[in-house]
């Protein structure tokens, strides 16, 4: 039987299973269809796809306390991230690709330093014939969080403004050889004959703002300006018999059902829109990035394809190879970087999860407090355990990852690396169940507490599951009468 305070104890409860199931995928948490319009004026092409190289100029660190905190709670490698775009340089550059298409979120957090950085790398490709493609990310342009990590302080270093970012990248898609957009960085280049680039810029850098203390504005959602899908319609129709491919920061597609409301800021707005209005100028392919995954997703004939940070583990890269009207896609993982960085890669990754399990607590703290604040006879009445409730944040944390920390973990690389795995995804999909409700027996008295823990698992699992069916068995729409499953690592688009 549910007491009065049960309708409270249950959504607090629920708040933490969706928590951690957002947070998984978050903390990242291929033969594909679709049609790429045929040209046969388009010549054989070579391409190569890597995005959120998240690069810090090793000019802005030092072995400092400062870069070791700022270190300890990142994903990424940020501290070696120079050292992995010199090996993915080497790496394309014996893939011998006309072009290198990068999807955004090239620095840090839009360090002017760091951009200068990734401009001489982008010089060494040039200079072996190979012509990079860049677009904006969220941390490029006018962050409020740029900083150097020198000593033991992080102090703020200049960021670049819309302008600076297309003249440093003027000979990678900003230069007179590109039509631009005059109302964002979105530009569109045919740097082989046939095939078109458009680059469309989805980032919202103008209405950030940097103030003093705790008054900086940053925005990490995505949105195309109206007068900037006005322009992607006049340039399709311009650009009509070619091959168009597009690039964006920001996911067209949902790669995960449930993406767009539980974790809108790596969709872009009115995705449904923007989608329509490249569908309908012919482009039936585009890359993205954002959300560190390595996923692809196919809906109503556009293939969206994301790549994970070539910064986190386990570093990404795709090449594209288009030829009469077919685009073959490949995946590869770590290339050149050597097991040493992997393993440093895989360790942040965990470690990682580990810092945003605590962030997760602390924003559900204030409801859990309510429920310690109720009356121990209402508590009890609804078999709650009294002695077990959690008092602090950190053996809050501690229960979370007693019950579901290796889930949690085999969960962050499954959907990290993408993949298809069915076995193993309802094996995991079972051992988070099972730790969930491990997690909520313990909290109540034994046969007292049974119809409330099956209860709430009932409820939220019926409301988390199929977020996590489509995370771990890499399917889209389920239930639907659009359900697909687009292979992950290797694709051919037609």
């Amino acid at each position: 039987m549910l007491y009065l305070y049960a309708p409270i104890f249950i959504s607090i409860m629920k708040h933490i299973i969706i928590n951690i199931a957002v947070l998984c995928i978050a903390a990242v948490l291929s033969v594909g269809a679709g049609n790429l319009e045929a040209s046969t004026g388009v010549k054989p092409a070579t391409i190569v796809i890597i995005s959120d190289t998240h690069l810090l100029a090793p000019s802005l660190y030092d072995d400092g306390e400062a870069a070791s905190a700022m270190a300890r709670t990142d994903m990424k490698l940020a501290l070696l991230s120079d050292s992995i775009m010199l090996s993915m340089v080497g790496e394309i550059e014996k893939l011998k690709p006309q072009l290198v298409l990068i999807t955004g979120d090239l620095t840090h957090n839009g360090e002017r330093g760091s951009h200068e950085r990734m401009a001489h790398h982008l010089a060494g490709l040039k200079s072996h014939g190979i012509t990079p493609l860049v677009i904006p990310g969220n941390h490029d342009v006018r962050n409020p969080y740029s900083r150097a990590y020198l000593g033991s302080n992080a102090t703020p270093v200049a960021t670049v403004e819309s302008s600076e970012f297309a003249a440093l990248y003027r000979d990678y898609g900003y230069g007179s050889s590109s039509c631009r957009d005059t109302a964002s960085l979105s530009y569109v280049c045919e740097p082989v004959d046939g095939l078109a680039i458009l680059a469309i810029d989805t980032n919202r850098y103008d209405e950030n703002i940097t103030g003093q203390g705790s008054g900086n504005v940053y925005y990490n959602g995505g949105r195309v300006k109206a007068a900037t899908l006005q322009w992607i319609e006049d340039q399709l129709a311009r650009l009509k018999g070619k091959t168009v491919i597009a690039m964006m920061h920001h996911h067209l597609l949902e790669h995960i059902d449930g993406e767009e409301q539980l974790m809108a800021n790596y969709l872009v707005a009115d995705h449904n829109r923007v989608a329509q209005v490249l569908k309908d100028g012919g482009v039936k392919l585009v890359f993205t990035g954002h959300l560190h995954i390595t996923d692809a997703v196919t809906a109503d004939g556009i293939t969206d394809v994301a790549t994970g940070s070539a910064s986190t583990y386990p570093m990404p890269l795709r090449l594209a190879r288009v030829d009469a009207g077919v685009v073959t896609i490949d995946t590869r993982f770590g290339a050149g970087l050597g097991q040493e960085i992997l393993d440093k890669g895989r360790e942040q990754l965990l470690g990682g999860r580990r810092t945003l399990t605590s962030m997760v607590v602390n924003r559900l703290w204030p409801r859990l407090s309510k429920m310690l604040d109720m009356p121990p006879a209402m508590l009890e009445a609804q078999g709650v355990d009294i002695a077990a409730l959690p008092r602090t944040r950190q053996q809050m944390q501690t229960l979370i990852d007693t019950h579901l920390g290796k889930q949690l973990e085999e969960f962050v690389l499954m959907v990290s690396k993408g993949g298809e795995d069915p076995a193993r995804g309802k094996r995991l999909m079972g051992d988070i169940e099972d730790g969930m409700r491990a997690l909520l027996t313990g909290l109540f008295k034994e046969g007292d507490g049974d119809d409330v823990v099956d209860f709430l698992m009932e409820n939220a699992m019926e409301r988390v599951r199929p977020t996590l069916e489509s995370a771990l068995l890499d399917i889209n729409g389920a239930g639907t009468p659009g359900q697909s499953s687009t292979p992950d690592h290797h694709l051919v688009v037609k």
